[in-house]
């Protein structure tokens, strides 16, 4: 590489990096606020302080970041070429020899850098936060301290041990007592005969090794249900992994997810929807490129100041139908419809194959 080349390779980079900077503390700003309004819509009912809200709007920023980064990525470069048009300086270093790709070389490596850092440094910050939000949710919007409900019928945990297997199904958990509420316990033999039912309002996890129920019924075979105030259970769940498996893909951090997953694994649940958001990780990358290489696309040529406001609305519409579609086909691999490939890969490699074709069709004139 040149002296030359150098130098505008360095200019080109400091040109993205600035336009992704202020077009990023924007838009976080925007969508904050958007946050922050419907937060105050939702309090209206609610005596909750707006310091609590905005730190709602804060701790809820990571799961905005899907939406927000690739939009960020594709303004910011549509802003660097078309500042670089306006001023000629574009066709400046085409006519001096420079192709398009050394031209899109800089904005890719901001990508990468960028890339990096969401995969390896703040996706942990992230999913902290999440789980944070989500308590604080629970405690100021659903009267709940500390506890959160995983789905609709509540979390399913399966544990064996040399004498019995156990299928538990809790409604609530709250991290705080470490207590599991409104719990099932089904209680087998390891022929996978069906010993004893016991249905409890609370257990309190004393030990990783020891249960206490609460207040609930045992229903055993050929016998008549009878009723308990307090009874011990020997079962080898800690706190620690009945709160996993009460978080969603997007509270465990990148470094934590496939240890998450093999203990999921391990106890005979699904991990399709685990899988695919690791692939979706993985995946990341591929999908802020396709928003450069758009934006590249939309504004590598000079235009009129018209037809420059029409580019950049084609560039959301696209964008807008890219993160729609892709976030249906992922859904349909969450829910084993869908190959995990085509899933999570198949449209941002695709439309990434489609927009480089594109531009080599513009570079070849």
């Amino acid at each position: 590489m040149t002296f030359k080349s150098k130098l505008v390779l360095r200019y080109l980079i400091k040109e993205n990096f600035f336009s992704f900077i202020i077009i990023f503390s924007f838009a976080c700003i925007l969508f904050v606020s958007i946050d922050l309004i419907e937060l105050i819509r939702r309090s209206s009912s609610k005596n909750i302080e707006l310091n609590i809200l905005l730190k709602m709007a804060f701790l809820h920023i990571p799961t905005l970041f899907p939406i927000i980064l690739p939009t960020v990525f594709l303004l910011s470069s549509m802003n660097t070429y078309m500042k670089l048009n306006k001023n000629n300086e574009l066709s400046v270093l085409r006519a001096s020899g420079f192709s398009i790709w050394s031209l899109i070389l800089p904005a890719v490596i901001n990508v990468f850098i960028v890339s990096i850092l969401f995969l390896f440094v703040f996706n942990p910050v992230f999913s902290y936060m999440n789980i944070k939000f989500k308590n604080v949710e629970n405690t100021y919007f659903k009267g709940s301290s500390g506890l959160y409900s995983v789905s609709q019928t509540g979390l399913w945990l399966r544990e064996k041990n040399e004498e019995f297997e156990y299928v538990i199904n809790s409604k609530l958990y709250s991290s705080d007592e470490q207590e599991l509420k409104n719990v099932k316990i089904f209680r087998f033999d390891l022929n996978n005969q069906f010993l004893e039912r016991i249905d409890v309002e609370s257990v309190k996890m004393v030990n990783d090794e020891l249960w206490e129920l609460n207040k609930g019924y045992r229903l055993e075979i050929n016998k008549l249900p009878a009723k308990f105030e307090k009874i011990k259970l020997l079962i080898n769940l800690d706190a620690k992994k009945i709160e996993k498996n009460f978080r969603p893909p997007e509270s465990i951090s990148f470094w934590e997810l496939n240890e998450y997953i093999s203990n999921l694994e391990k106890s005979g649940f699904s991990v399709v929807k685990h899988i695919v958001y690791k692939n979706y990780l993985y995946s990341y990358p591929l999908i802020l490129l396709s928003m450069v290489l758009l934006g590249c696309l939309l504004s590598i040529k000079k235009n009129r100041v018209k037809k420059n406001f029409m580019m950049v609305v084609i560039g959301i519409i696209v964008g807008v139908i890219f993160h729609f579609t892709g976030d249906l086909v992922k859904t349909l691999g969450q829910t084993g419809n869908l190959n995990i490939f085509f899933a999570v890969w198949a449209i941002p490699l695709i439309f990434n194959l489609f927009l480089i074709s594109a531009l080599i069709h513009v570079e070849d004139g």
